[in-house]
């Protein structure tokens, strides 16, 4: 009974309030409508806050929360809900006298009001947000894109290149570098764009270092675009912040936008390489080198518009659209004025944007005359010369001074670094110098440093550079305001009434000698350049000098000076005289502070004897100098302080016998090596002897030819310079004991060449402790030495080659061994290496000492070989012993010819050597040439075999016992040649390889050679020669030769001739079986595929003792040889026409046929030739120069050649004899 109790009152416990609840919906509506409105009431003040918050938000671009905004939609919908119930209740009341509606309405609206309450509370307590918005996200560069942008060609080609790099996994940090205002950051915010359009990275950041980085900035830039926010004071707790931030993104690009120096960019917060592998640096600079510094892989350059690219931007910018022939020629010459620098362009454009052509000519003027900045409308703030101002602003002072020097010289100019040199070293800018070589060594650094900022360009010349225009003319801007730190005014051309007194530079180089003025008072001025473009000589005017008191440097060009003229430079330092002549120059030992002295290609009687009063003489240059008169004795050793003298000219050869009795009449060799201050020497000579007094052990530099022709750039493999940069020896045609006197030299030598002297040995270093030799030596030439026995006469340990790259030795009679093991061991940067015609050479490397660097686990490799060339050395029996085996990593030439003893390239073994059976990959080989080689049989003795992945060029020719091993090694090699072979000749057994090659498919071979495949019946299968049997492949095969193949019959079937469209020469000898070239195949209708074009690069076609061809070709293909040069036909006793008709039909309409470039043809022992075409055709043979037909071995030729007046052949055909 309790139990049951206890039940029922559970169960009241659940049912009572439910049932209240319920109840209370009839009886207390007011209070609950009341309550309704007090809450929805309290919720619209919410709202009304948050809303507030959400527009103060919106006014500082900050993102609304979403939840912020949910919230809000739902309280505009429940308010809309409480409005909608008050009206409901307001109706429920107008039916309050009847009865049931009104107690079923109150308990309805009762419970949907209670609901809606219990609704709006919880959004009463939802509305309590903490922030109802965030930071927008730094909006995409996209935004800010430059409207000036265009995507020229020069423009694409490095774009690609930066999106190449940025897709690259194993590039992490990209420079791109270039001239201020070529238009870097514009190219940077299109990859932006383009990086982001193709999600190439989850976030792109953007920030400008400038030349002096703000990193609080910079930190800040970055972490606005990551929506991150700093609250850190301190940089370092920023940088780890934005650390972990950069970090937490799996791919990031970070563009760094005008860097000038080495930024560190941990300080910044960007992790790096290792640090974060996802991370990607894209950097713009000015400078080439701040891209070596922060360790770019791929330092991109941006180069200058072209004149059509020019044009077209300019044209936009200025709003040109009309076609208005005369405003077009002057904005060509414009933008020419421009050279394509972007900035240039834009700020010119900008200006003259809608201005008619008077305009234009005004600024055309203005820009030829430097002088931008007079521009009506050019902006003084942002404009090219400012944008390049700012360049110059942030380099040194001396090299900045180096910059306004470069500025002398007329536009386009090819400046020598050597005489920019030698201008400074006269004007002293550099303070106490103490020898010449240091001042001209600095100038170069500066000179890099200026090509690398791009304010210098490259010339095409090593030794030069050039200026670009633009650059010129805000050097010239800088220096014509007088406010640079060197006091420097310029003068590059002469206006009417022009005022010298403040400038201290001129440079009239250009100008004509009728434009000089008679006088020129310049009582500052420093340094003066007269010159000009036109070959003639000019006369100085004497009293042009008269008030150029302070003067330093002088250059005069293609001048006629008086002695009179010179008396006026008391304070000169740098004399450059190119291309004058004198009369007489006795007054030049007035110039007693002179330091540098250019007779540069001048002509003049002798060298007065008055130049050896010149005590502080210390550069004297004669090169290429005419003089008719010897120098006079003992006058080059007065010049005590003398550090660089260059001699080269054929007029001064008679240097006096240091043996001669007789009275001497020139300078003596031995005066050179009393010059104790010495260190730069150019001097070429012609002698049958070297005294023992030449020695110079202070040379620095040299470029020393004794009875040489060669060409310093033939010798050295560079260009020829005007002043040795390095240190050259050439020897020709000295006795035997001549080349001992240079022994002091072989410490130094970079670049030897002897030739045709009757030494025996090219050092004797026995008996005596002696320096390191060749140690320096770069290339080593020995030519016709045939009295030469060994390299080295004495112990080898002092003879090295740790620095030779090219070794070239030709014609030796008596030479058995060339190199030591240990002189071996020693040619770690050898490249190149060349023997030929060395009769007596039995080994390259001596079996001396070989076997004792074995035991000492010693290798001799030649890690850095890439060139392998040995030509006619026949007791050769090997080129290297098998230990060299691997030691050819570069390789990529290799080429043995006429060695009538050679058997392995590698091939003897010493005792006690093991060497494992492996394959040797010669992974670089490109080239593989062995010809006439009668007892070769293998590159690698035993069972060695090599691989040739990167081969090109295969050719082996008359090797008659070659081995079975070789073919294996071309057999191994299969599949890599059939993708990268592009030359192949072979021969006798190889032929069935080369063949397998052929039906496998060789579509990059260009040239082919089948010699004496004796089972060669078919020459290309269309199925395996055409890559997937597609027939409108073309191949590249530009040359064909077929040699002593005896059963061929087929050489091109249709398919294949047709997909020759690059053949150009084409040669076929002694195919005794071969009916006709172009045979019909399976696969193709003749009727077809005749009238296509066949051979359209063809030049040159010859056929030698092919018995059985009756025809050359089918003339319905004669239309298509436009470019055909040479047809020669010989021995061919079947042979009938050269271009052969099928069938011949009754009613023929005669056709036309022109041969264009047809030049030479030759027919010969072709004792059935009728025709050159068949009848009712007419070649016309406009270019026909030579014809060869020998009547007696041709006796049926019917064909008639005529010429007509404008020797245009005419050939008709005949259709009998």
């Amino acid at each position: 009974m309790e139990s049951a109790t206890s039940i029922l009152f559970e169960i009241g416990k659940y049912t009572v309030k439910p049932i209240k609840r319920q109840v209370s919906y009839f009886f207390h509506l007011n209070t609950i409508f009341n309550d309704l409105r007090k809450t929805k009431e309290e919720l619209v003040s919410i709202q009304a806050i948050v809303q507030e918050r959400v527009e103060r938000a919106r006014m500082n671009t900050e993102v609304i929360e979403i939840i912020v905004q949910e919230w809000l939609t739902n309280v505009n919908q429940v308010v809309a809900d409480v409005h909608t119930l008050e009206n409901k209740i307001e109706e429920n009341k107008k039916f309050s006298n009847y009865r049931f509606p009104k107690w079923i309405g109150r308990y309805k609206l009762s419970k949907e009001a209670t609901q809606t309450t219990t609704t709006i509370r919880k959004l009463h307590l939802e509305g309590n947000f903490t922030q109802v918005a965030h930071r927008a996200p730094t909006p995409g560069i996209e935004i800010f894109m430059s409207s000036d942008f265009e995507m020229f060609e020069s423009r694409k080609m490095t774009f690609q290149r930066i999106m190449e790099a940025l897709c690259d996994n194993n590039s992490y940090s990209i420079g791109v570098c270039g001239m201020g205002g070529v238009g870097k950051t514009t190219l940077v915010k299109e990859v932006h764009k383009k990086a982001k359009e193709s999600n190439l990275f989850n976030d792109i950041v953007t920030t400008t270092v400038s030349f002096t980085p703000d990193i609080i900035r910079i930190q800040g830039e970055i972490a606005d675009q990551l929506n991150l926010k700093l609250d850190e004071e301190s940089s370092s707790a920023r940088a780890n912040r934005i650390c972990l931030r950069i970090r937490s993104v799996e791919k990031i690009l970070i563009i760094l936008d005008d860097v000038w120096r080495d930024v560190e960019l941990e300080v910044i917060g960007i992790p790096f390489h290792d640090n974060h592998k996802g991370c990607k640096i894209l950097l713009t600079t000015r400078n080439v080198h701040v891209c070596n510094l922060m360790d770019c892989g791929r330092k991109i350059p941006l180069n200058f518009l072209s004149d059509k690219e020019s044009l077209a931007l300019i044209k936009k910018i200025a709003c040109i659209i009309e076609h208005y022939p005369p405003l077009n020629d002057v904005v060509m010459k414009v933008v020419k004025e421009c050279k394509g620098l972007p900035i240039a362009i834009v700020t010119v454009g900008k200006a003259l944007a809608r201005k008619p052509l008077n305009d234009w000519k005004v600024a055309l003027k203005q820009l030829e005359e430097s002088r931008l900045m007079d521009i009506e409308g050019v902006d003084d703030e942002k404009n090219v010369y400012v944008c390049l101002k700012w360049s110059y602003d942030r380099l040194k002072r001396k090299t900045k001074f180096c910059f306004l020097l470069c500025s002398l010289f007329p536009e386009d100019y090819d400046i020598s670094i050597e005489e920019l040199a030698r201008y400074v070293m006269g004007l002293d800018e550099f303070g106490t110098i103490t020898c010449l070589e240091e001042a001209r060594n600095e100038v170069r650094v500066i000179i890099n440093n200026l090509k690398d900022s791009y304010l210098l360009l490259e010339s095409n010349r090593a030794t030069h550079v050039k200026m670009h225009d633009m650059v010129r003319d805000v050097a010239l801007w800088i220096v014509s305001k007088g406010e640079n730190e060197f006091m420097l005014r310029v003068c590059t051309r002469l206006e009417k009434n022009e005022n010298f007194d403040s400038m201290t530079a001129i440079s009239l180089m250009t100008s004509n000698p009728e434009h000089l003025p008679n006088k020129m008072a310049c009582p500052r001025l420093k340094i003066l350049l007269l010159g000009r473009n036109e070959l003639d000589f000019s006369e100085v005017s004497d009293t042009l000098f008269a008030e150029v008191n302070v003067l330093k440097v002088l250059s005069l060009r293609l001048k006629v000076l008086s002695s009179q003229s010179l008396n006026l430079f008391s304070n000169l330092r740098s004399l450059y005289l190119a291309g004058c002549n004198f009369t007489n120059i006795y007054s030049l030992g007035k110039l007693k502070r002179l330091e540098v002295l250019s007779f540069y290609h001048c002509r003049m009687d002798a060298l007065p004897n008055e130049l050896g009063e010149l005590k502080n003489l210390r550069l004297l240059d004669l090169m290429r100098c005419d003089q008719q008169n010897p120098i006079q004795p003992g006058l080059l050793q007065r010049l005590s302080l003398l550090e660089e003298l260059y001699i080269v000219k054929d007029s001064f050869k008679d240097w006096d016998d240091e043996e001669r009795q007789a009275k001497r009449c020139n300078v003596k060799l031995s005066e050179l090596s009393s010059l104790s201050r010495l260190i730069v020497l150019s001097l070429h000579l012609s002698l049958t002897r070297v005294p023992e007094g030449f020695v110079f052990p202070n040379l620095q530099r040299y470029d020393i030819s004794i009875n040489s022709f060669y060409g310093y750039h033939i010798f050295t493999g560079h260009q020829i310079p005007e002043y040795p940069y390095s240190r050259i020896l050439r020897i020709i045609n000295l006795d035997a004991s001549s080349p001992n006197a240079f022994k002091l030299l072989f410490r130094s030598v970079e670049y030897l060449l002897i030739d045709s002297c009757g030494m025996e040995y090219l050092i004797d270093i026995a008996g005596g402790n002696h320096a390191v030799m060749f140690s320096n030596l770069v290339k080593l030439s020995l030519q016709n030495l045939s009295c030469l026995r060994t390299i080295c006469q004495g112990p080898t340990h002092q003879l090295t080659f740790s620095n030779l790259t090219v070794l070239d030795l030709n014609y030796f009679r008596l030479l058995t061994e060339l190199l030591s093991p240990v002189v071996a061991q020693s040619l770690g940067k050898l490249e190149n290496l060349k023997l030929s015609n060395c009769d007596a050479l039995k080994q390259i490397i001596s079996k001396e000492d070989r076997t004792l660097l074995h035991t000492q686990n010693q290798h001799i490799c030649l890690p850095k070989l890439r060139i392998l060339e040995i030509v006619g050395c026949n007791q050769l029996e090997y080129i290297f012993p098998m230990t060299v085996a691997r030691g050819f990593p570069q390789l990529e030439t290799l080429r043995m010819s006429k060695l009538t003893q050679l058997k392995q390239v590698i091939g003897h073994e010493d005792e006690g050597e093991v060497v494992d059976g492996n394959d040797v990959i010669l992974s670089k080989l490109r080239w593989l040439i062995l010809e006439d080689l009668p007892k070769f049989g293998t590159l690698y003795r035993g069972t060695c075999s090599s691989m040739w992945p990167s081969l090109e060029v295969l050719k082996v020719v008359n090797c008659p016992e070659m081995k079975s091993s070789f073919a294996a090694d071309l057999e191994a090699n299969m599949q890599a040649l059939g993708k990268k072979l592009k030359v192949l000749h072979v021969e006798g057994r190889l032929c069935d390889i080369a063949l397998l090659l052929l039906t496998q498919g060789l579509l990059n071979l260009e040239d082919l050679g089948i010699n004496n495949c004796e089972e060669l019946e078919e020459m290309f299968k269309p199925a395996g020669f055409l890559s997937q049997g597609n027939y409108q492949d073309e191949l590249l095969l530009s040359r064909l030769t077929v040699s002593r193949c005896k059963r061929l019959r087929k050489l091109f079937t249709l398919t294949i001739a047709q997909s020759l469209q690059k053949l150009r020469f084409l040669n076929i000898d002694r195919c005794d079986e071969l009916e006709h070239l172009i045979t019909q195949d399976d696969q193709i209708l003749p009727e077809a595929h005749l009238q296509h074009t066949f051979f359209p690069q063809l030049v040159e076609v010859s056929v030698n003792e092919c018995n059985k061809m009756t025809c050359l070709f089918p003339v319905t293909i004669a239309d298509g040889l436009l470019r055909l040069r040479r047809v020669e036909i010989k021995g061919a006793s079947q042979f009938v026409e050269v271009f052969a008709q099928k069938e011949e039909r009754e009613g023929q309409i005669r056709k036309d046929v022109l041969l264009p470039k047809l030049k030479y043809l030759t027919f010969t022992r072709l004792p059935r030739l009728v025709n050159l075409c068949p009848r009712n055709y007419h070649f016309t043979l406009p270019s026909l120069y030579r014809l060869d037909l020998d009547v007696l071995t041709c006796p049926d030729i019917t064909d008639r050649f005529t010429s007509a007046l404008e020797d245009v052949v005419h050939v008709n055909g005949e259709s009998s004899r």
